[in-house]
């Protein structure tokens, strides 16, 4: 095998988030490489039925597939809330797609929710003039995270969501072999609630043709949210003392139907019960700081907060943070005026917790925690954004 599908790993990781925004930092994506797209279709609506527990699980369940393709290969992914945005070489794309319809038949047969999914080709995309970068942050010793630049990511995700676009490969469920596992996958956690007032899921997104000009726009508000919030301690939506196992059989359920979707009635109780049982031994251990021969579990939380998702870049900011009704009110009035000079556009969306859903390779420090607002959280701020796009290109129009 060539060296190309170990590009991501291969990347020297950056190790401040302040540099994520700085596509100077960033590689260009082989072009043989393929950007693919995953989400939701009608997860709005889905959202407002109540659903958003589903729609966050098929999300994160799609890239439990995808990496469980073939776990050597390093393979970048970001995780938007009712999706995600992979890259994939083209060793792996048949490999990939079969496990990208098992998430396809998982979110129909368990969830009732349609997984749309598309991949493009890099090259396709960068003959266009729209490029495809990556970066990779480290969160810590264990685990990093994928950091992304170039309009080319944005452009495959409009032609995945336009019908009849060119330069499209859609997968269907019925298109072909279905293979995929979900090992891995883990949602055994309560929500954890707000500290203050509310867990806020923030996008922004700069809207200049220039790259220095939006690299000066995120430099702005990084600061901005320092000077509001203060450090990351201080708005982190999740915190060690916080997070605690569920034996909520409603909660534990959305693990037992991606992990047992494709076992028998039997198997299906025994992992139920299994799950249920280990949930309750972790209360014990978590409550006494106890560890056992195979996992230290006393510094198991604090991994969990190490290694969450709860900020990223993936061309535009993505975060989850806990604060107060005061310091949103500040963010969005300075973010406002921003927006009003043509600078950004943002979306905003207040939830009274945080979901935290997992990807757990090893109990021992190779664990990803993906971080949402329980209630619609980056999907509602999405349609805000949205709103303020359409805004200004009308405007300027």
């Amino acid at each position: 095998m060539s060296a190309a599908p170990f590009f991501y790993r291969d990347l020297p990781a950056l190790l401040s988030f302040s540099d994520a925004a700085e596509s100077r930092l960033h590689a260009d994506v082989p072009q043989d490489w393929w950007v693919v797209i995953a989400d939701v279709a009608g997860s709005t609506k889905a959202i407002e039925a109540g659903a958003y527990k589903k729609v966050n699980t098929v999300g994160v369940a799609c890239i439990a597939a995808v990496v469980n393709v073939d776990r050597s290969i390093d393979l970048p992914f970001i995780f938007g809330g009712d999706g995600a945005t992979f890259a994939v070489p083209e060793q792996l794309r048949e490999r990939v797609i079969m496990a990208l319809r098992a998430a396809q038949q998982l979110a129909r047969e368990s969830f009732d929710l349609l997984l749309r999914v598309g991949l493009v080709r890099v090259s396709e995309l960068a003959a266009q003039g729209c490029w495809v970068r990556l970066g990779k942050l480290r969160l810590s010793p264990h685990v990093t995270q994928p950091v992304l630049s170039g309009r080319g990511w944005e452009e495959a995700e409009r032609r995945v969501k336009t019908p009849g676009a060119s330069g499209v490969l859609l997968v269907e469920e019925a298109g072909g072999p279905v293979e995929g596992s979900f090992e891995g996958f883990e949602c055994r956690w309560q929500g954890v609630p707000s500290f203050h007032d509310h867990k806020l899921a923030l996008l922004v997104a700069a809207t200049s043709k220039d790259a220095d000009a939006n690299l000066a726009t995120y430099q702005h508000v990084f600061a901005l949210i320092q000077s509001i919030y203060g450090d990351v301690a201080q708005y982190h939506p999740l915190h060690a003392g916080h997070i605690r196992p569920t034996l909520n059989p409603l909660l534990l359920s959305h693990e037992w139907r991606v992990r047992s979707a494709q076992s028998g009635p039997w198997s299906r109780l025994t992992y139920f019960v299994s799950m249920w049982l280990q949930n309750l031994a972790g209360i014990f251990l978590f409550a006494r700081n106890l560890d056992t021969a195979a996992v230290q579990w006393s510094r198991y939380r604090e991994e969990l907060v190490e290694n969450s998702d709860f900020r990223k870049f993936d061309g535009m900011l993505r975060m989850v943070m806990d604060g107060t009704e005061a310091q949103a009110g500040e963010l969005q009035r300075q973010l406002e005026t921003e927006c009003a000079a043509g600078r950004l556009v943002y979306g905003m969306h207040k939830s009274r917790q945080a979901l935290v859903t997992c990807l757990v390779q090893s109990y021992n420090g190779n664990h990803l925690h993906f971080v949402d607002g329980s209630d619609g959280g980056y999907a509602l701020a999405a349609r805000a954004l949205k709103r303020q796009l359409s805004n200004q290109l009308n405007s300027s129009s």
